[in-house]
């Protein structure tokens, strides 16, 4: 996945301020909620450069995380090996998603599926995840909405993080939802300065769709959040987050 080769190396350091802990903590919640077993296997799906899912597995459960960027689970192996846990990374697209058997929950955060740029790729997604969950297993999944693509709106955005800085032009279109990023970066590493430009694409879907493609896709939402919180999501809310259940298949016992 070439949009994340370079930023792969200063993802984290741009990403400092993502409440990743209260995310952590909430997802650790619904999912004992909703009886995940302690020490159950769990799938973090677009993991990236491995935070989500070393905090999952600081609270005891096994986890799987998949990224389609290979840029990035080298960095997500590195920090592994640096805080000795054990974390199986497999470099997948969620569109194709290949377990070697079954999981007990998944999430996916930081609005990956935002890349998913139709709906049929974003069903498919699903699908493969129902695919692989076990009966009573649970998904957390969250998305930006097209509130916060329209705040952003077309602008250029800059900040400067411990010898690290980007140029961030933003771009929204209304009409076909789509959100394009055009960032620039600029960092020393070793010594020597690096440049590099990356350009990414995300769309938006509102609630309604995306609960009509889980639903196709095998799942019941059963809760549509504001964020990582406990509150239902609003006109306002920047940040959706989805609890789905897989749909009792016909034979199986509710």
């Amino acid at each position: 996945m070439d949009i994340y080769r370079h930023f792969s190396q200063v993802y984290n350091v741009f990403m400092d301020d993502t409440p990743y802990e209260r995310w952590a903590g909430c997802i650790d919640e619904i999912f004992k909620s909703y009886g995940v077993p302690a020490g159950g296997l769990v799938l973090d799906l677009a993991c990236g450069t491995g935070t989500m899912a070393f905090l999952m597995a600081q609270k005891g459960y096994e986890l799987i995380g998949v990224d389609m960027s290979a840029d990035m689970l080298s960095e997500a192996y590195v920090q592994m090996q640096e805080k000795d846990l054990h974390i199986l990374f497999l470099n997948q697209d969620m569109r194709a998603l290949d377990l070697y058997g079954t999981v007990d929950a998944a999430y996916s955060s930081c609005d990956s599926f935002n890349y998913m740029l139709t709906p049929e790729d974003f069903e498919k997604a699903l699908k493969n995840v129902a695919l692989y969950l076990n009966p009573g297993g649970v998904f957390i999944f969250d998305l930006k909405t097209e509130n916060k693509y329209r705040e952003l709106g077309n602008n250029t955005y800059y900040d400067d993080i411990d010898g690290a800085s980007y140029i961030w032009k933003n771009a929204y279109n209304a009409d076909t939802g789509i959100n394009e990023y055009q960032v620039q970066f600029f960092s020393q590493q070793g010594g020597d300065s690096v440049t590099f430009t990356e350009t990414h694409l995300q769309r938006s879907y509102s609630i309604e769709t995306v609960t009509a493609l889980a639903q196709q896709a095998g799942f019941e939402v059963v809760s549509v959040l504001d964020g990582y919180s406990y509150n239902a999501a609003h006109p306002d809310s920047e940040r959706v987050t989805y609890i789905c259940k897989p749909k009792v298949r016909v034979g199986e016992c509710k």
